[in-house]
């Protein structure tokens, strides 16, 4: 938080300068009350911090490893587009029951917001909080700030969805875990099992099934065929995980040639119906989908 300053008859021009200089710092850097919402909006469950070049161009020196693995620039860029926001937006009106209260930051560090809905979100038990959650939060959105370190991720003890990368598959991947979280009747313990071996995989995979099946619905092609390039590498990193060094490498290989040889059938798919429609011929409107 920031500290007094004085009052402005006390200080000189000098001083006045220095305090609008850290005043807009710090209000970047999500220390101070964050601006409206002005990607898509104002949107009531987005906030986003202000783009500060030295800090991102940290966050994409330290997110080369990821870009490289998932074989695209935008991970973890530190510059989310109105477009990506556009499609997150989207999700939520339609998930508006589930997700509600969900709240998503846009490439902000604001711990101040985190430990305040980490102490106000009842919808996991007290113990799981604080046994949990605090050390969760204090590490992964105090101490190691995603504003430098990057990694797109979901909070289920805060309810948070923390976003820096300017993909929407992975938007919508960290949102699909908040929707999973909210059809657990006990989202504490559903956190927990994370610990076990393999429970990572079946909570990635439900927010990634939902990811893409959202696209398929709402019949974006775009990010559905952005999905499988991005989202199923990304879970080859998760059973990658599992394997010694390079072995692991073999699954984020996989999933780059499942992925976009899933994205190449459903493209030629997508160009027959369009091909059919303008012959004027009766073709469904949306096409079924593959096995993944």
């Amino acid at each position: 938080m920031m500290h007094s300053l004085g009052r402005p008859g006390q200080r000189t021009q000098l001083a006045r300068s220095i305090a609008l200089v850290l005043t807009l710092a710090l209000g970047s850097a999500g220390c101070a009350a964050t601006p409206p919402y002005v990607g898509q909006g104002p949107y009531r469950q987005i906030d986003r911090g202000h783009p500060i070049p030295p800090i991102d161009f940290l966050g994409n020196v330290f997110s080369l490893l990821n870009k490289l693995l998932l074989w695209n620039w935008k991970v973890e860029n530190h510059a989310v587009s109105a477009d990506t926001e556009a499609v997150l937006a989207k999700y939520l009106d339609k998930r508006s029951v589930e997700l509600n209260d969900l709240r998503v930051q846009i490439n902000e560090w604001a711990p101040h917001k985190d430990l305040a809905r980490l102490w106000r979100y009842k919808r996991v038990a007290w113990p799981y909080r604080l046994l949990l959650g605090l050390p969760v939060t204090l590490i992964s959105e105090v101490l190691i700030p995603g504003r430098i370190f990057g990694g797109d991720h979901y909070n289920p003890f805060t309810n948070t969805v923390h976003l820096y990368s300017d993909l929407a598959p992975i938007a919508l991947h960290e949102a699909g875990h908040a929707y999973d979280f909210s059809q657990r009747r006990y989202r504490g313990t559903y956190a927990l099992l994370r610990i076990l071996p393999g429970a990572d995989l079946y909570q990635e995979f439900k927010a990634t099934d939902e990811a893409i099946d959202y696209s398929i619905t709402i019949e974006d092609r775009k990010t559905e065929l952005q999905g499988y390039k991005i989202l199923y590498p990304a879970y080859g990193t998760y059973i990658g995980q599992y394997f010694f060094f390079p072995f692991g490498l073999v699954a984020v290989i996989i999933g780059h040639i499942h992925g976009r040889n899933i994205a190449e059938e459903r493209e030629e798919r997508y160009q027959q119906l369009d091909a059919a429609r303008q012959l004027g011929n009766k073709t469904p409107t949306a096409i079924p989908v593959v096995a993944q």
